[in-house]
C-alpha cells in the first residue's frame, strides 16, 4: 500500500450557529400536507420535475439550476499535485477526462453553511494515490442549504446534472461506464442514485450514511436502492430513529451490502444525546455545541477515508447488532468494509466495532466463556494474550446465554493492534464486595474458552474444565486437535 495518509480531520459539516436551528425549523415546520398549485417544474436540458407520487417526499419543487449553482471539478489521472480544474463551464478542459481510466464521483450532502468541504479534496487526493482515475467532485453548496426540505427537492436536479455531465464527458462510450463509482454522503447518496438512473450502466455506488429524513419511508424511485448500480454498498453511522430527532441517517437497508459500524447508531467519541447538546450550548455556546450534532453522521466519511489506505476494517455478516455483540455470528461471512469491498460480497447486513478516534480501525475479537450453569456472575474479568500484543482486562457480561445446551458469556473485545497468534486467555474472578460477601458465589465453574478474531480468522480454544475461586486467576492454554468443547 502507498505510504500516503490522508488527514482524517473531522469534517466541519455542522459547525455554525445556523445549523441546529435551521435544520430543526426546516423539518418541524414543513408540514406533510403542504400543497401548491404548481405540481411540475421544467428546465431546459434537464427535463421536468414533479411532486406527484412517488416524487412527493418533500412536497416542494426544486430551485432552478441557476440558483442551485452546481459546479464540477476534475482531478485527472496522473495529476495528483495539480489543482482540480472546473469542467462544467469550460469545454476545452473536458479533454482532461480520460475515458480509459476508472471514474469516481464524490457528492456531498446537506450543507447549511454553503462551505467548501475540505474532506472532498482530501478524499480525491487519497483516491488518486491508489490508482490513476478521473476524480470528479460536485459542488452544489448553494442549493444544499437551509431549508432542508428544499435541499431534498434540489437533489434530483443535481443528480440529473451529474448524468448529463458524464454523458458529455464520454460520448464515444455513450452511457456505458464499466468503471464508474459514485460516492455520496447524506443527501449525496440519494443524488448518486438519481444520477445512476439516467445511465445505462453504473458499476458501484457507495452511500456514506444516506440521509434518513424525507427518505425513511420513500419508495425506491426517490432514494438509494440496490437496483441503482451493479453493486451498492452503504455505511450507516447515524441511523437512530429520526422520529425522536436522534439521527440524520437511517437504519433502513438501502444497498446490496449494508454495514453498521458500532451498531450503525451513535458512534464512539460522539455525544449523541440532546441533553448533552443543550448542556454544551449552555456551557460553551451554541457554536461549539453544534459540533456534536453531526459527529456520528460524518463518521461514515472518516471511516471510508481511512479505508482507502487500509484493509483493516473487517466486518461479519449478522442479522442484528445484538447478535453480533453476543458473539452469535463468528462463523458468518467476513468482508472488508470501505473502498476495497469486493463486488462479489454476499448480500446482507454486516457489523463491526471501531475505536473512538483515528485511526478508527480496531481488531475485533469475540470471546466466549462457557459456564457450568446458568448463574448470574459478577466480577469475572478476561484478558487475551497474543504473540504481538494483549488486551486489557475486560469484564464479562453478568448474565450468560444458553447455547447448544451450554451456558455462554460472550463479549466483543477491541484492540488497536493485531494480537497475533493467541497463546493464552486469563480469567480473574473478583466479585465486588461492597454489598457483602454472601451475595456472590465463592467460585465459578468454567467449561472452556474460545476466541475468534474477525480480522484474520484467528482462533483460540481451550476446553479445560476448571473451578476458579474468588480472587484467583486461571490461565487457559490452547487445546490442539479439538473442534468443539463438549
Amino acid at each position: 500500500m502507498p505510504k500516503y495518509t490522508a488527514k482524517y480531520l473531522p469534517p466541519s459539516i455542522f459547525n455554525s450557529y445556523s445549523f441546529l436551528l435551521s435544520f430543526l425549523i426546516s423539518v418541524a415546520f414543513t408540514y406533510p400536507h403542504y400543497s401548491t398549485h404548481i405540481k411540475k417544474r421544467c428546465f431546459r436540458t434537464l427535463g421536468c420535475f414533479s411532486i406527484i407520487y412517488p416524487y412527493n417526499n418533500t412536497y416542494l419543487l426544486p430551485d432552478s439550476p441557476f440558483l442551485i449553482g452546481t459546479r464540477f471539478w476534475i482531478y485527472s489521472p496522473y495529476s495528483i499535485k495539480r489543482k482540480p480544474l472546473r469542467i462544467d463551464s469550460n469545454r476545452s478542459r473536458r479533454n482532461h477526462f480520460k475515458y480509459r481510466f476508472p471514474t469516481k464521483v464524490i457528492i456531498p450532502g446537506f450543507n447549511p453553511n454553503h462551505e467548501n468541504f475540505k474532506w472532498i479534496h482530501d478524499m480525491a487526493i487519497a483516491l488518486q494515490h491508489q490508482e490513476p482515475a478521473n476524480i470528479i467532485t460536485v459542488d452544489w453548496s448553494r442549493g444544499a442549504g437551509f431549508p432542508y426540505e428544499q435541499a431534498v427537492a434540489n437533489a434530483r436536479v443535481v443528480g440529473k446534472q451529474i448524468t448529463n455531465l458524464l454523458i458529455k464527458l464520454n460520448p464515444t462510450k455513450l452511457r456505458f461506464f464499466t468503471k464508474l463509482h459514485l460516492i455520496g454522503h447524506s443527501l449525496g447518496a440519494h443524488i448518486a442514485a438519481f444520477a445512476a438512473n439516467g445511465l445505462n450502466h453504473t458499476s458501484r455506488i457507495t452511500g456514506l450514511d444516506p440521509a434518513g429524513p424525507n427518505y425513511e419511508r420513500a419508495p425506491k424511485e426517490v432514494r438509494l436502492d440496490p437496483s441503482d448500480a451493479d453493486f451498492v454498498d452503504v455505511i450507516h453511522t447515524d441511523g437512530s430513529s429520526f422520529s425522536a430527532i436522534k439521527g440524520f441517517g437511517t437504519m433502513k437497508q438501502l444497498g446490496d451490502v449494508d454495514l453498521y459500524p458500532n451498531g450503525g447508531k451513535k458512534q464512539p467519541g460522539c455525544e449523541g444525546s440532546w441533553a448533552h447538546l443543550f448542556y454544551q450550548a449552555y456551557k460553551t455556546g451554541l457554536k461549539n455545541a453544534t459540533n456534536y450534532v453531526g459527529c456520528s453522521h460524518s463518521r461514515a466519511i472518516q471511516l471510508f477515508m481511512e479505508s482507502i489506505n487500509s484493509t483493516c476494517f473487517r466486518a461479519v455478516k449478522c442479522s442484528s447488532d445484538a447478535d453480533f455483540e453476543n458473539g452469535q455470528c463468528v462463523l458468518g461471512e467476513f468482508i472488508t468494509m470501505g473502498y476495497y469491498l469486493s463486488k462479489r460480497t454476499p448480500k446482507g447486513t454486516y457489523y463491526l466495532n471501531t475505536l473512538k478516534a483515528p485511526p478508527y480501525c480496531a481488531h475485533n475479537y469475540v470471546v466466549d466463556v462457557y459456564l457450568a450453569q446458568n448463574d448470574t456472575i459478577h466480577g469475572a474479568y478476561i484478558k487475551v494474550i497474543g504473540l504481538k500484543s494483549s488486551t486489557k482486562q475486560i469484564i464479562l457480561p453478568s448474565q450468560p446465554n444458553s447455547h447448544s445446551n451450554r451456558y455462554r458469556s460472550s463479549v466483543v473485545v477491541l484492540t488497536p493492534r493485531d494480537l497475533g497468534e493467541i497463546v493464552e486467555v486469563r480469567i480473574l474472578y473478583r466479585p465486588p464486595s461492597r454489598f457483602g460477601f454472601f451475595l456472590f458465589r465463592y467460585n465459578i465453574e468454567v467449561h472452556g474458552v474460545s476466541v475468534m478474531g474477525l480480522s484474520y480468522h484467528t482462533k483460540f480454544q481451550s476446553c479445560e474444565k476448571v473451578t476458579i475461586a474468588k480472587g484467583h486467576t486461571y490461565r487457559f492454554q490452547q487445546n490442539n486437535f479439538i473442534n468443539t468443547c463438549t
